[in-house]
């Protein structure tokens, strides 16, 4: 017989935790449009720092996939 494993009903912090999360990432998503819209605006033109302004926006969402991993991932280490 197949055992069938029942997720807990979400609570209160952790739906107001997602929803958190989930507001940042689009708050994110936003403003790096913007600034690279504005950046290249100009296609001639690429700013010095243009680089280091993509790592640190790949790093931002490298920073939330890994607390999105942490959240998804019981007790044991294992995703749900």
């Amino acid at each position: 017989m197949s055992e069938v494993l029942e997720r807990e009903p979400a609570r209160a912090g952790d739906i107001a935790s997602a929803d958190a999360l989930r507001d940042e990432i689009v708050d994110r998503l936003r403003l790096h449009t913007e600034m690279v819209s504005r950046l290249l605006d100009e296609p001639a033109f690429l700013p010095e720092d243009f680089a280091v302004f993509l790592e640190d926006v790949a790093n931002a969402y490298l920073d939330i996939a890994a607390e999105v991993n942490a959240r998804s991932m019981p007790l044991g280490g294992r995703p749900h």
